[in-house]
């Protein structure tokens, strides 16, 4: 089975957040000071979907080994929930 799987990026604030949408789901989310860091972080965020049992050629593909470092400051969906948790 070969599930569709969709990378949106939005700009919120002074961040651009990176969503990974599997079968109309948001399953995983990243964000990232510079422009240039959001393929970075799609990158990751589909090696870890794949790496986890998601089932996608999209994310197989994302499973090269990453080549460098992000540019700027990254933050994970664990440190983006617990900042929105400390707002509340």
């Amino acid at each position: 089975m070969n599930t569709d799987v969709i990378i949106k990026v939005t700009r919120i604030k002074n961040r651009y957040h990176s969503r990974l949408i599997a079968e109309g789901v948001a399953v995983r989310e990243m964000a990232c000071v510079n422009k240039c860091d959001i393929g970075w972080i799609s990158r990751e965020m589909l090696r870890w979907y794949d790496k986890l049992g998601g089932v996608s050629k999209f994310a197989a593909a994302a499973r090269v080994r990453q080549r460098g470092k992000p540019i700027g400051k990254v933050w994970y969906c664990k440190q983006l929930k617990a900042k929105d948790s400390s707002l509340r």
